[in-house]
């Protein structure tokens, strides 16, 4: 299914879905009916489709939370960090100071740097 009435199949959620489906049985041609087997299959695939969304944002929640835990666990604690796009950069540390959670996951408050976790080589107590 390339494109339907202008809407693509990436984009297709569950309510076009459904009106298609529905349009799709008021429509047949009673003289050849499409067979149960194949409206059967196109529900089985969308319920399919639906649980893999909902178990994607399931994931999503899951690794938020447990980014936030793990930035928890920064609070206090000296840092050294390298941000990725200037590798020529001297590396920086300081203590984290606090944590700032933002739409793309928590962020560490080095003095007057916000720094990502992933910019964080090592940890350690003084």
């Amino acid at each position: 299914m390339a494109a339907i009435s202008g809407v693509s199949q990436q984009s297709m959620g569950k309510d076009e879905f459904l009106k298609l489906f529905t349009t799709q049985a008021r429509m047949q041609d009673p003289m050849n009916p499409v067979q149960s087997s194949d409206f059967l299959a196109q529900l089985a695939q969308f319920s399919s489709l639906e649980q893999m969304s909902n178990l994607n944002t399931s994931f999503e929640k899951m690794l938020s939370s447990q980014q936030t835990l793990e930035a928890g666990q920064f609070l206090g604690k000296a840092v050294i960090y390298q941000d990725p796009s200037d590798e020529s950069a001297t590396p920086g540390q300081g203590y984290v100071t606090g944590v700032k959670l933002t739409d793309s996951g928590p962020v560490l408050l080095v003095g007057n740097t916000q720094v990502p976790l992933s910019w964080v080589s090592s940890m350690y107590d003084l």
